[in-house]
């Protein structure tokens, strides 16, 4: 007897069950974000450290939280990818007001950094582009996009470190 023929009839996949859609989103995800890193490697930015100095430039300064917010992540994983970037001096993190709420802003070195990724960002965008096609890509974007406004279930988000 196999293993599989020792579970029980209801932890098997039934013929109705399909591919799990979790596990091919984070195997794309997987695939794409080694994608972009190998483009990107030439600027010393992670595509997430990438999307972070973008969201500040493009913003201006945001608390931890509301940066959080934009990138869909917990508070806890956000301060924690800030912190690389802190260290390099790619992001200014200061304690402001009675609250002390911490606003992150994007440093001159920053805005240099993220001047010089933009155009590996943008080849990594092409290569995608290249590799799905357009009308596929579009497709794609419009999708994800729909995808990622599923309500949760009182769940927390994600880390991009996951």
């Amino acid at each position: 007897m196999t293993s599989i023929e020792k579970l029980p009839s209801d932890l098997r996949q039934a013929p109705g069950d399909g591919p799990c859609n979790l596990f091919f989103l984070r195997s794309a995800a997987r695939a794409v974000s080694r994608q972009y890193s190998a483009v990107m490697k030439g600027c010393g930015l992670q595509p997430n450290q990438f999307s972070l100095l973008f969201i500040l430039a493009n913003s201006g300064p945001l608390s931890i939280t509301e940066l959080a917010g934009k990138m869909d992540l917990d508070r806890t994983s956000m301060s924690r990818n800030l912190s690389p970037l802190k260290k390099q001096g790619l992001i200014a993190v200061a304690e402001e007001g009675w609250h002390r709420t911490r606003a992150v802003s994007i440093t001159a070195e920053g805005a240099a950094v993220l001047h010089k990724g933009m155009p590996l960002w943008r080849q990594a965008q092409r290569e995608f582009a290249a590799h799905m096609g357009q009308a596929d890509t579009a497709a794609l974007m419009a999708l994800l996009m729909r995808a990622s406004v599923i309500p949760a279930q009182d769940q927390p988000a994600y880390s991009l470190d996951e």
